[in-house]
């Protein structure tokens, strides 16, 4: 029993991480986060100025941050959080922004993360 519970464990991890690895090697990730300041649009390859105010949560498994983003002269700034092991947004990235209801949006990282963690 135990044995068959490992391998189903073990499958489950190796699919996700595929998942995951497809996703960052196509250099996309969606990121999921609200308004604080701005106005909701949809648009494709917004620059992100800078990211700030990360914050892990108790456990230090996700970051709470705050992206800055150029939209054509328009200031955005929408607070997300992600995954701890994927890589903030940063000065340079460019996304696809969609809206998702009211204050939600969707950021679409187009291309690779400029930054490590």
């Amino acid at each position: 029993m135990r044995k068959g519970l490992f391998g189903i464990l073990i499958s489950v991890v190796l699919v996700l991480s595929i998942s995951y690895y497809g996703l960052v090697s196509k250099g996309q990730y969606i990121f999921s986060g609200y308004i604080v300041e701005g106005r909701p649009v949809e648009v494709q390859n917004a620059i992100v100025l800078a990211d700030t105010d990360c914050i892990p949560d108790k456990e230090y498994t996700t970051l709470t941050c705050t992206a800055i983003i150029d939209i054509g002269g328009e200031i955005l700034k929408v607070r997300y959080t992600h995954p701890i092991d994927v890589p903030c947004l940063s000065r340079g990235d460019k996304v696809n922004i969609s809206i998702e209801g009211d204050s939600t949006l969707r950021l679409i990282r187009v291309g690779k993360p400029s930054m490590e963690h």
